[in-house]
């Protein structure tokens, strides 16, 4: 599969979203199953170490996409 390199920035904040919600979800006190929310947390933390692997291998998209890896 190839991701157009303009979709990756897009991806990266998407997740960066993704893992803000669900911590803040995980800390809430309508969630009956933490377990669930913190599985889902490290699978999209594990998502985002792939792609930041893929991208490192491309040091133009570092240079573009760095600021993206933070949350």
């Amino acid at each position: 599969m190839q991701i157009k390199d303009d979709w990756l920035a897009t991806i990266l904040c998407a997740m960066n979203d993704a893992i803000k919600f669900n911590d803040t979800l995980r800390n809430s006190e309508t969630v009956t199953d933490v377990e669930d929310v913190e599985e889902w947390l490290m699978q999209i933390f594990e998502c985002k170490e792939y792609l930041q692997e893929e991208i490192s291998k491309n040091p133009q998209l570092i240079s573009r996409l760095e600021k993206h890896f933070k949350i």
